[in-house]
This record gives structure tokens, sequence and C-alpha cells, in this order.
């Protein structure tokens, strides 16, 4: 697993992210409020073993039909519905 991206707070877009661990090969992302609260009643997302986000709804089925990304060699990449990359579209890059 990219062990480096887990137990980590994020920013994005205004709102605090929290990783958490799940398994040996997915982790957790939830929204945060801004005292810090987890928010689990709010959809979250999966980074999987491969890198792959997929957003998850309140009770975690996996919401394939939405926007995918892809973490690639320190980069955050938009994806389609079946993971291929769209290198085409804006990517984001994972700084320390």
């Amino acid at each position: 697993m990219h062990s480096k991206y887990l137990h980590r707070t994020l920013a994005a877009s205004g709102l605090l992210l929290l990783v958490l661990n799940v398994s040996a090969d997915e982790a957790r992302i939830y929204q945060q409020d801004s005292t810090g609260n987890t928010q689990y009643h709010k959809p979250s997302a999966i980074i999987q073993e491969d890198g792959r986000i997929i957003e998850t709804d309140t009770v975690g089925n996996k919401q394939y039909h939405k926007q995918q990304y892809q973490i690639k060699d320190g980069k955050i990449y938009q994806t389609d519905s079946v993971g291929n990359i769209q290198y085409h579209k804006p990517k984001g890059v994972i700084k320390k």
C-alpha cells in the first residue's frame, strides 16, 4: 500500500480531508469540518492499493460513475470510469 498517503490530513478545495487506514489494500478519505470532527455521514473516498481513488457514498458503496483519480509517480491524474488515466485533463501534485 502507499503507506506514505495514510494517516495524513489533506486540504483540498477548502475541505479538510482525513485519510485513515481501512484495510491492508485500501485507505479511506473522510471529510472533516473546520474544527477537525470527522464527517462519517458525508460521502468519502477510498485509495486502492494501485493508487486509484474512488468516491463512496455514505455507507461505503463505490460510486464508479463519479469522477475517479489515480495516484502515479507523486501526481494525481483524473481517470475515466474504468481507470484509464486522462492525461489531457488537469492533474494534481503531492508535496510533502
